[in-house]
């Protein structure tokens, strides 16, 4: 149970970030090293969560994994708008 409730906490925490760029359509306070990084250690969580079979792990991971892709999608594009 305690394990769900950090997995809801710590995925559910994208969301105000992603909604904030989408708002602003701004994302360049967000380093691209940290997205990458951060995508990187979400994918490795999945793949540790697959091998464990774990639910919590698996869909947390993916969710939080969707929604810094969809930040890092934000930041693409009004990167190329600055330019």
């Amino acid at each position: 149970m305690i394990g769900t409730l950090a997995a809801v906490l710590t995925t559910a925490a994208w969301l105000p970030q992603l909604l904030r760029a989408w708002r602003e359509r701004s994302a360049g306070d967000l380093s691209w090293l940290y997205l990458g990084t951060m995508t990187a250690g979400l994918a490795s969580w999945l793949v540790y969560g697959t091998s464990r079979h774990d639910a919590a792990l698996l869909g947390a991971n993916a969710v939080s994994l969707v929604l810094v892709l969809a930040l890092s999608a934000v930041k693409v594009v009004t990167d190329r708008r600055r330019t």
